[in-house]
């Protein structure tokens, strides 16, 4: 691995952290993780966007407090919110996946990115009910989408956007170096 992936890397990593911290309490809070995710797969391309996502969230289940709230450890990923962080590199891996169609192509960048998203919310999802049935709360899977995801699509749709607009800025003055 070069100094400059290496740089890069610790630039993802930090980048996402920043992300999580920025933060509205919610039942699963609003952050600017989903937008980190997407950026990084897009400046960087699917494949290291992939490695740094599995970095990020390595680097929390170790212990170091970079998902949302300060936290970390491996409990951060075993509480409820903890399949919608292990969802971003499903997302992540799809982009990685598809990142051939979508290399050059801002539209299919935004579907599958939409695709990649529905993948981070479906694992959340069941994630979020299956811990709940573990200790025996009731929650329909219509009441958790109303908590967990409906009041996150247009934040996170806007989020997409943002993303690749700001990499796509950004994507010249990378490939200069």
């Amino acid at each position: 691995m070069k100094t400059k992936e290496i740089g890069y890397g610790g630039f993802s990593i930090a980048f996402m952290a920043l992300c999580s911290w920025i933060s509205i309490p919610f039942s699963i809070p609003f952050t600017l993780q989903t937008f980190g995710i997407f950026f990084i797969c897009f400046l960087f391309g699917g494949k290291r966007g992939t490695l740094f996502t599995f970095a990020y969230i390595l680097t929390g289940t170790i212990g170091f407090p970079v998902f949302s709230g300060f936290r970390g450890g491996i409990s951060t990923l075993m509480d409820l919110t903890g399949g919608y962080i292990l969802g971003l590199l499903w997302c992540a891996i799809l982009l990685w996946l598809t990142e051939r169609f979508w290399k050059d192509n801002c539209k299919w960048f935004l579907v599958f990115s939409v695709l990649g998203l529905c993948l981070c919310y479906s694992f959340g999802t069941l994630w979020f009910l299956y811990l709940n049935i573990q200790s025996h709360n009731v929650f329909s899977i219509g009441s958790v989408l109303l908590m967990c995801v409906f009041p996150f699509i247009v934040p996170d749709l806007i989020k997409i956007v943002f993303a690749y607009v700001l990499a796509n800025r950004l994507k010249p003055y990378l490939m200069k170096n």
